[in-house]
């Protein structure tokens, strides 16, 4: 019996330690209702000779406002980003087993795989060159170029193999293009088509982000097209 009541009335030291931090942050969070009450007590025991000035009390008022305007505020910011980022999670769901048009190059290929790099001419060109590397290694692992290239919309159909015809693994590449004009080099955009996987939120750019492969993902802004 004795030992029942004495468990019963000590505190471990977690739960004596969770204690005075509630205390503590209770203390510190002066709230609408703990901020009347020490405005109704400054009132109460100030000096009938001596009053508050009407300026004062004014101000006191409008800071007190201005605080609950702004935590007012804040709740209705904070619903409604947790209400977009739900909408946009809905939305981004519809494009789960949808192709995307990538810029920048990236995307998922190899192991006997044909993947696809798409750039636009603006003009002829006395060459069209190629490049894919590996995204994890950076190393080089195919080339092509191609002489006397007409203007318009020119791509790459690269089948998953080195140059010398070995079978490269799954995974992440980046195809890079450039053209040779009047002994110029210029680099050009390359876009590439992939399928989205899953989507996930990405608190950093706090947007959706696309599953193109085996855990590698692209931010929403980097889709330039989206098609079945």
């Amino acid at each position: 019996m004795v030992d029942t009541v004495l468990n019963s009335s000590i505190l471990t030291s977690n739960q004596y330690r969770t204690q005075q931090n509630a205390s503590a942050l209770a203390e510190q969070d002066l709230g609408r209702d703990a901020f009347l009450k020490l405005l109704t007590t400054q009132l109460t025991n100030q000096s009938p000779l001596d009053p508050m000035d009407n300026e004062a009390f004014v101000a006191q008022l409008a800071q007190f406002s201005s605080v609950e305007g702004i935590k007012g505020m804040q709740a209705s910011l904070e619903n409604m980003v947790s209400g977009m980022r739900q909408e946009q999670m809905v939305s981004g769901a519809n494009l789960v087993g949808k192709k995307v048009v990538i810029e920048g190059g990236s995307f998922i290929g190899g192991n006997n795989e044909d993947s696809v790099g798409t750039v636009n001419l603006s003009g002829e060109a006395d060459s069209l060159s190629f490049n894919i590397y590996d995204s994890a290694t950076g190393e080089l692992v195919y080339s092509e170029t191609k002489r006397n290239v007409n203007a318009g919309a020119r791509s790459l159909s690269w089948d998953g193999r080195s140059k010398d015809g070995s079978v490269l693994p799954y995974g992440a590449y980046t195809m890079t293009a450039s053209a040779q004009v009047d002994g110029k080099t210029i680099p050009l955009q390359v876009t590439t088509t992939a399928e989205v996987r899953s989507v996930k939120w990405n608190p950093q750019l706090q947007q959706l982000a696309l599953e193109i492969g085996e855990g590698i993902y692209i931010p929403l802004t980097a889709v330039e097209r989206i098609s079945n």
